[in-house]
């Protein structure tokens, strides 16, 4: 008797991260509205299985899903390599592991994004930050990202570096979010310390010395956007 295959068998396989459903027409009945899940969730119905490559030289092991793409790797490199045992496979798979996250945390190719209803996406870890005039000698970095070019009353941006303090005074609102180390705001009534999470907010008109003894890398929020 044939089974059947309906538009349920085919969710359920996308549910799985299936790509190909074995079913040869003399065992099986494909329903229309299977054929067009199939094809919309890209499931493919096939006759016979593709070939399996089995790269861990363990005999009671049986590949029954296609290579991946850190096998493929794996098994180029051990193919290279002289006497390659299991702990030596093992080992050869979480470096391999190891740098494909790298690889798959790499930078975005743009710092931002700007929708059509003018919003603006800013991606933090792509944006480098440039030198800091503001402090010479300091090694301060500073990078602008929102301001009156896009329409904006209020400044944002990056600052980060370490090991070092500066003056300044604020003729403007300011509110510092820490992402990264600790930041130090002293006054003449004493130092406020923020870390990962914080907030800081700095008054108008206030005279301060920012710093950190370790490293710092912040968010800026200034009003209005003009604080240069």
């Amino acid at each position: 008797m044939k089974q059947l295959i309906s538009a349920a068998d085919i969710r359920q396989a996308k549910s799985d991260k299936k790509t190909y459903l074995v079913a040869p027409a003399k065992d099986f009945i494909i329903t229309p509205e299977a054929r067009e899940v199939a094809k919309v969730e890209g499931i493919e119905l096939l006759d016979i299985a593709p070939a399996a490559v089995a790269i861990i030289p363990e005999p009671k092991l049986t590949m029954v899903e296609p290579i991946n793409q850190l096998e493929l790797i794996q098994a180029e490199i051990e193919a290279q390599l002289p006497h390659v045992d299991l702990a030596k496979s093992d080992q050869i798979q979480q470096l391999i592991a190891n740098a494909m996250v790298g690889f798959n945390q790499q930078l975005p190719a743009s710092p931002r994004q700007i929708n059509d209803d003018g919003i603006v996406l800013i991606r933090g870890n792509a944006i480098k930050l440039d030198v800091f005039d503001g402090a010479p000698g300091k090694n301060i970095g500073l990078t602008d990202v929102i301001g009156a070019k896009e329409g904006s009353n209020m400044g944002v941006g990056y600052m980060g570096w370490e090991n070092a303090f500066f003056p300044w005074t604020l003729n403007y609102d300011e509110v510092n979010v820490v992402l990264e180390g600790e930041l130090h705001v002293k006054t003449t009534s004493g130092t406020t310390i923020a870390k990962p999470g914080e907030v800081i907010f700095i008054p108008k008109n206030s005279s301060v010395e920012f710093g950190t003894p370790t490293h710092v890398r912040y968010v800026y929020i200034t009003y209005p956007v003009e604080w240069a």
